[in-house]
């Protein structure tokens, strides 16, 4: 799983947002579309497939999340509808109206309080990976991992824990594709520090927007993997029953992980695409 090192940044930068300072990166003409990261992870990770394919379509921007890669650290704890405001704010301080926007697992939650929030500002949503009712389970694979990044000190067990919940088993069967994406994690300049990753643990298992999804207006699609362990197709399901006349797709076989965006780029991607273009 390598980089994609044949795109260009059309234009990057920082911008100040509730209280936190944002890194940003621009590629492509057209439409806006925002792409928000998971818990843990900066914005590198859409460089590898869904950058270069997007903004070929859309003026493409990816970010890095409060308390992640180049972007600020908080002090003090938060919500995840505080990070729907950072978003707001970003959108403010690059002068975009209205955009499309993905949200890959707690980036799909931050997702749907913008979507709730800022309903004036969201063109079309996409869902992947990502529940509604976090808070509702006394036991979160999350919060097990929060600790173990708290207590890891080589961060051997914490990257285990996020291999086997996260990629399939045909890629944990793949020792020269672990190797390699490791490798590509550990080469981070930024990496996320065990306080930063708490506060984010903190706000993903405290998230609960099922009961206020059927307020969402705009045109949304769930997108789920068969294999994914960490939020299963059922738990998508669920997120787009909740939204008034959400589509629901299902990518099935192998590689149809938590990270579809990865293991299944051009099946998610083409997916994507022909939703934003309906």
């Amino acid at each position: 799983m390598k980089a994609n090192t044949d795109k260009t940044i059309v234009n990057k930068g920082e911008v100040k947002s509730n209280g936190q300072t944002l890194y940003w990166e621009s590629y492509g003409e057209g439409e806006p579309f925002i792409l928000i990261m998971g818990i843990g992870y900066d914005s590198t990770l859409w460089g590898l497939h869904q950058v270069p394919f997007f903004s070929e379509h859309f003026k493409t921007i990816v970010f890095d999340n409060r308390d992640v890669g180049r972007s600020s650290k908080a002090t003090k704890p938060y919500s995840i509808a505080d990070m729907a405001d950072d978003l707001a704010g970003l959108m403010i301080g690059l002068d975009i109206e209205r955009t499309h926007l993905l949200g890959l697992s707690m980036g799909g939650m931050i997702a749907q309080e913008f979507a709730l929030r800022y309903p004036e500002k969201l063109n079309k949503l996409v869902l992947t990976g990502t529940g509604a009712a976090n808070a509702r389970s006394k036991f979160d694979p999350i919060s097990i991992w929060n600790y173990v990044k708290a207590q890891d000190t080589n961060g051997l067990m914490f990257a285990a824990q996020q291999f086997i919940w996260l990629f399939s088993e045909s890629f944990n069967r793949n020792s020269e594709a672990v190797n390699q994406t490791l490798q590509m994690l550990a080469s981070n300049p930024n990496p996320v520090s065990a306080e930063a990753y708490q506060r984010q643990a903190e706000a993903y298992v405290k998230h609960d927007t099922l009961d206020r999804l059927n307020q969402v207006t705009a045109s949304t699609i769930v997108i789920a993997g068969e294999q994914d362990r960490l939020t299963p197709p059922w738990i998508c399901k669920e997120v787009a029953n909740a939204i008034p006349n959400a589509k629901y797709e299902l990518i099935m076989g192998e590689g149809s992980s938590h990270v579809l965006p990865l293991e299944r780029p051009d099946d998610f991607n083409q997916a994507v695409l022909s939703f934003l273009q309906k």
